[in-house]
């Protein structure tokens, strides 16, 4: 009898192994699929042999197609790559859900809560309701830019101030040098706030979320794709890293809505978030609200908002310093349009050049990052493969910005140029890196607009140069959001042409 039951035992997991090798027909090509571990072993040998995801997915292209069907431990992945394939994702009505699994509910408390990865009805009103009032608070206006050019001057000050009292110049780590002010632009919309260099407090916050964002990444992290590992290995599995930091950010946010319930008058709003609290106190109030969706709606801005601007940024000045003929013909177009008065946003029409700077910046970021991951809402069809519902797709950027395929002359080089025609700003055809349809970046417009004031304004008074001991070396962090990898840039006030 035992032998019986040994060998009914046996079978039934042999029948279940086989059954998880099993891929939907009609799925996209990729990898073989092994019991528990799906493709993740090939995965992982294609990313430490390129040295990213993104890299590995890009290889795998080559051999499976622009469309690359995966299972990492017990989650299905679709990669999409082709430029046109992309954007064929991007516009899909049958792709517009988000992942429902634990890993991205984890972040907000085992809830589905928050705009970036929510969905249907609740998404749709909470976004409507987000965009209307920042609107009301300057979002996408002439207010905007005036909040923006006041950070920026804030910066800008602040720089010379310490290039002063060094003597001569001064050395920065340029992976947060960008970090706080960028988080100012946003926070003082959402929170009426404005943070000091010097706070303590927000450094080790930005040191922690930084952590963070180098341990998991977009499309999960070990312990989502192998849940066993979140209690046998919590540390190596980066487990207990996202929820330590979610945590600590989950603190700080919840201690600024405290102080906001304290202080705010109720009908005299003077943030978003007392604008969220006085909805919260009317008697027909829809469901969606909460206060643990205003902390997550926080989270979202304070997390995803201030992140990939502060690395776009990042990487802009990292071409900066390594091609300083593009920083000399930049600085001929500021001096010609600004003079020594500091720009605004109404100058970009007028600063061709500094706008492609601009897009040139925004292509070297996304080329190396993935979208939000998207989830099917139905049986649905991708580049002709079929796309069962609630499989995960996510898109590689690097598709349609550095691909052969999406058209871009020598992809690699940074060439604001490419971006020129006939004197004026011209956007290909593959260029989406905010993403297309219904999921495009809400935050578009604070980012492109805090991209330009900052690269104008620091280009208008400082040279940026390569510290010659520890010159980069172009490899990049591997995380949420790409980042150049550590890298130093030496500031000086700008000598006279």
């Amino acid at each position: 009898m035992w032998v019986a039951l040994a060998v009914l035992f046996v079978a039934i997991l042999a029948v279940l192994a086989y059954l998880d090798t099993r891929k939907p027909k009609g799925f996209p090509p990729g990898p073989r699929w092994y019991p528990l571990v799906g493709s993740a072993p090939q995965v992982k040998k294609a990313r430490i042999r390129t040295g990213s995801l993104y890299e590995a997915t890009a290889e795998m292209s080559k051999e499976y197609g622009a469309v690359i069907g995966l299972k990492v431990g017990k989650d299905p992945l679709v990669v999409v790559y082709g430029p046109q394939q992309i954007k064929e994702f991007g516009m899909s009505e049958d792709l517009i859900g988000r992942p429902y699994g634990s890993y991205f509910k984890l972040r907000t408390w085992g809830k589905r809560r928050g705009i970036l990865l929510t969905d249907e009805a609740f998404w749709q009103e909470q976004k409507r309701f987000l965009l209307r009032q920042l609107r009301e608070f300057g979002f996408g206006t002439k207010t905007m830019s005036s909040l923006i050019e006041d950070e920026v001057e804030h910066f800008v000050d602040y720089v010379g101030k310490c290039i002063t009292k060094s003597g001569s110049e001064i050395t920065v780590n340029m992976e947060s040098f960008f970090s706080i002010s960028i988080l100012n632009t946003l926070w003082k919309m959402m929170a009426g706030i404005r943070y000091s260099h010097e706070d303590e407090n927000l450094k080790r916050l930005q040191e922690i979320l930084s952590t963070l964002f180098q341990t998991i990444h977009m499309v999960g992290a070990a312990f989502s794709h192998f849940p066993i590992l979140k209690h046998i290995a919590p540390e190596l599995s980066g487990y207990k890293c996202y929820v330590d930091t979610h945590e600590r950010i989950w603190e700080f946010l919840h201690d600024e809505i405290q102080q906001h319930k304290k202080t705010h008058s109720p009908g005299d709003p003077r943030d978003l978030m007392d604008i969220y609290l006085d909805m919260l106190n009317q008697p027909a109030c829809p469901d969606s609200f909460s206060e643990e969706q205003l902390l997550a709606i926080c989270m979202d801005m304070f997390m995803a908002g201030s992140e990939t601007t502060n690395n776009t940024l990042s990487f802009c000045f990292l071409y900066l310093i390594l091609n300083p003929d593009i920083q000399s013909k930049a600085r001929e177009e500021i001096d010609s349009v600004l003079g020594d008065r500091m720009p605004s946003l109404e100058d970009r029409s007028k600063m061709p050049y500094m706008e492609c700077i601009v897009l040139e910046s925004l292509r070297m970021f996304a080329a190396r990052a993935f979208s939000v991951p998207h989830r099917a809402v139905k049986d649905t069809y991708l580049g002709g493969y079929f796309i069962p519902k609630d499989v995960l797709v996510t898109a590689n950027l690097h598709g349609c910005m550095m691909s052969a395929e999406a058209g871009f002359k020598n992809p690699d080089q940074f060439i604001p140029e490419r971006f020129l025609k006939d004197g004026a700003v011209s956007v290909p055809e593959n260029f989406y890196p905010f993403g297309l349809g219904k999921r495009r970046c809400m935050g578009e417009y604070l980012a492109r607009a805090n991209i330009f004031l900052f690269a104008t304004s620091l280009l208008q008074k400082f040279e940026f140069h390569v510290v010659p001991r520890f010159p980069p070396d172009m490899k990049i962090v591997d995380g949420v959001t790409p980042a150049p990898l550590h890298y130093q840039a030496t500031i000086v006030f700008r000598q006279n042409d």
